[in-house]
């Protein structure tokens, strides 16, 4: 009973969301270290990463585009 009724309870929600966006982020901020270091140190181009980087910031910058005008 304890668990049913802390699983539905905001406030789990709200930290599952932010932990979410903090992953989110973290992962971002690594796969562009790891790309840069790769250019620079072993001039090697990772183009599935940069893909992926820019997947990211088209999404990001999308959809606060989007939730600006909605909202």
């Amino acid at each position: 009973m304890f668990f049913k009724k802390w699983m539905s309870d905001e406030r789990f929600v709200m930290h599952r969301l932010y932990s979410t966006r903090l992953a989110a982020v973290v992962t971002a901020v690594a796969m562009a270290v790891w790309f840069e270091y790769e250019l620079f140190v072993n001039e090697v181009y990772h183009w599935d990463i940069f893909a992926f980087l820019i997947i990211l910031a088209v999404t990001k910058v999308g959809s606060m585009a989007y939730y600006r005008l909605t909202n």
